[in-house]
C-alpha cells in the first residue's frame, strides 16, 4: 500500500488532498432493528481476518508521513447507517462488501430473523458502521 500512495502523491498538487477511508479498527458493524419507538440491537459483526489488513493500511499511512512525502491534514472518526428494508437485503449488503466479508456471531443472524418477524409496522433494519478518515496533504 506504501507504493500505492507515493504513486498517487506523485499525481497530486503541491498541498493536494489524499483522503483514506477505512474502518474504525474497535467499533465493529452494528445490526439493529429501528421501531418507530425505539432502537433493538440485535448483533455486533466480526471480522477477525480484517484486523490484519487494516494494521497494514494503518502503517503504509504512518510510514508516508514519516518519509516525508505527507502531512497529515486531519482525522475523523464517523459513524454512518445505511437502512435495510428487510432481512433479505442484510445479506445483498454483506456480499456488497469486498472480502473478507464481516459476518453474524453465532446464533445471531436466526435471531435477527425471530426478531424481525415479531416486528411492529413501520420497522427496518439498520446497519451502522464506523469509518476512519484520514486526511494527507502533499507539501
Amino acid at each position: 500500500m506504501v507504493h500505492a500512495l507515493r504513486r498517487a502523491g506523485q499525481r497530486l498538487r503541491p498541498g493536494g488532498i489524499l483522503i483514506s477511508i477505512r474502518p474504525h479498527r474497535t467499533w465493529r458493524p452494528l445490526v439493529s432493528i429501528v421501531t418507530p419507538s425505539r432502537r433493538v440491537s440485535v448483533a455486533r459483526l466480526i471480522n477477525s481476518a480484517f484486523d490484519s489488513r487494516l494494521s497494514a493500511a494503518e502503517a503504509a499511512l504512518a510510514r508516508v508521513v514519516e518519509d516525508g512525502q505527507f502531512t497529515l491534514a486531519g482525522i475523523r472518526n464517523h459513524r454512518y447507517r445505511a437502512r435495510l428494508d428487510n432481512p433479505s437485503q442484510v445479506r445483498t449488503y454483506l456480499e456488497l462488501i469486498n472480502p473478507p466479508r464481516p459476518r453474524f456471531p453465532a446464533g445471531r443472524r436466526a435471531h435477527l430473523f425471530e426478531l424481525w418477524g415479531s416486528r411492529p409496522r413501520g420497522s427496518h433494519i439498520e446497519i451502522e458502521e464506523s469509518i476512519v478518515v484520514t486526511a494527507l496533504r502533499r507539501p
